[in-house]
């Protein structure tokens, strides 16, 4: 989870902010096959598929990524990698990794 130091309206893109304050923050994945081309083939590739949900389940962020990204705790990478984004949009909240 990602807690913020203070209830904040928060901004989620330079043009997008939530619609209520948000005090805590939830990251969940799930993961799936697909492909994609190499040298004109298709082949199998895994995909991480992440979301941050705001406390009344409204997905506010979300990404996809390739899984080899990923070479530790998946749930932990994604909250630190969605803190930081959070954290250049929003300078003047803390966001803090409660995991």
């Amino acid at each position: 989870m990602i807690k913020l130091n203070t209830p904040s309206f928060i901004f989620t893109s330079e043009n997008t902010q939530t619609s209520s304050k948000v005090e805590l923050l939830t990251v969940n994945y799930t993961n799936y096959l697909g492909s994609k081309e190499i040298d004109g083939l298709s082949v199998p590739q895994g995909y991480i598929q992440s979301f941050v949900y705001n406390e009344t389940g409204n997905s506010i962020l979300s990404d996809t990524q390739e899984a080899e990204t990923f070479t530790g705790n998946i749930l932990n990478d994604l909250t630190n990698q969605y803190i930081t984004i959070l954290q250049n949009l929003n300078p003047l909240i803390t966001f803090t990794n409660t995991l």
